[in-house]
């Protein structure tokens, strides 16, 4: 199979996954990243999964829910129609392997046992230094959240572009995830990284590094039956996207800046940048020239480049560009509210012209 997905259908309508801004007072990452990276992540809508957000998820192959675990749908199990999937499917979400197959492995191939190859590189970003966000932060218990909110992006030592999404795309062969989910942790009022990736069929866990603050962590624009409060040194919350798509991972108390950008994707060919700009991707099939793409979705920019890779490693670097005049998102946003108000004069006067023609 050759692993080529697009994600136009995510950039169309992305409000489908996130709650109204206006709502909760916060901005949406729509308003990110909408443009840039199109062929990224958007899926087929897939008979048995559905395209509707918060369908309930058949229980075939979950294993029991825990305590802490949002309980993933009410609907009464269903039997799918597809042939039982080849080789191991991480599954952290309740789905059947089947529904979940249909996404990551739709030609039902057995995992790639041929020549691997890794891809490993720094991505880098150049221009304009970011500018200051809005936020307040608390004094005192917030500590690492002004460093990490306090930019429009991140950037390390010589220009290392932290929560950058990493991807290769383009190869033939299915190639699993390698576990059941996907973490990260919040110290400090900040999560590890503002962007996260994972591959459909794994869960999110969240675990709380803090010695004394709590959080309650929930997946904007994923139905959630529980509120989940993650403790100090405590036990990871688990969340779960089951759709393809973006989604915002927010916090339910009142801290607006603590969110990452949440990416499920239809393959496991991915990383997310520190913020030492550094990215592993590891079991990449070699025969087939890939494209390795670095999108920060704070700006909606995207690097890409193809190549042909060899069996073992191979390093990559990549830059990203930055001009404050062209892709701030706020200058973004007044660009496109002028040239809508232009646009819709224009189609006004367009419509009374006949008017005015008659009447003389």
């Amino acid at each position: 199979m050759n692993r080529q997905l697009g994600w136009q259908g995510l950039r169309q309508a992305p409000s489908k996954r996130l709650r109204s801004s206006a709502a909760q007072g916060l901005p949406t990452a729509g308003a990110m990243n909408r443009t840039s990276m199109a062929w990224l992540l958007v899926v087929p809508c897939v008979a048995a999964l559905g395209c509707q957000n918060g369908a309930a998820p058949t229980n075939n192959d979950a294993k029991p829910a825990t305590s802490q675990q949002a309980t993933p749908g009410s609907a009464a199990p269903q039997a799918s129609a597809a042939p039982a999937p080849k080789g191991p499917i991480p599954n952290g979400i309740g789905r059947s392997n089947a529904d979940i197959a249909k996404v990551v492995n739709p030609k039902n191939e057995a995992p790639y046992e041929g020549p691997k190859a890794t891809v490993r590189g720094t991505v880098r970003i150049k221009g304009d230094a970011p500018p200051a966000t809005s936020f307040k932060f608390p004094a005192g218990k917030c500590g690492e959240a002004s460093a990490t909110y306090g930019k429009l992006f991140r950037v390390g030592l010589e220009g290392a572009a932290a929560d950058v999404l990493v991807a290769v795309t383009g190869y033939k062969g299915f190639v699993p995830a390698r576990e059941e989910a996907a973490k990260i942790t919040i110290h400090g009022c900040a999560f590890a990284r503002r962007t996260m990736a994972l591959t459909f069929g794994q869960r999110i866990e969240v675990a709380n590094i803090d010695k004394i603050e709590s959080y309650m962590p929930y997946v904007d624009g994923a139905p959630k039956k529980a509120v989940l409060v993650a403790v100090p040194g405590g036990a990871p919350v688990k969340l779960y996207a089951f759709e393809p798509g973006h989604y915002m991972l927010r916090d339910e108390l009142p801290n607006p800046f603590l969110t990452a950008d949440v990416y499920v994707l239809a393959y496991a060919t991915h990383a997310v940048t520190g913020l030492d700009g550094q990215y592993e991707i590891p079991g990449i099939p070699v025969g087939s020239e890939v494209r390795v793409s670095a999108f920060l979705p704070s700006i909606d920019k995207v690097v890409e480049q193809r190549i042909t890779l060899k069996e073992g490693e191979n390093t990559l670097d990549l830059t990203l560009e930055y001009d404050a005049k062209k892709d701030d998102p706020e200058v973004r946003r007044k660009a496109a509210e002028e040239k809508r108000a232009a646009d819709e004069k224009k189609a006004a006067d367009e419509k009374a012209s006949p008017e005015k023609v008659e009447k003389k």
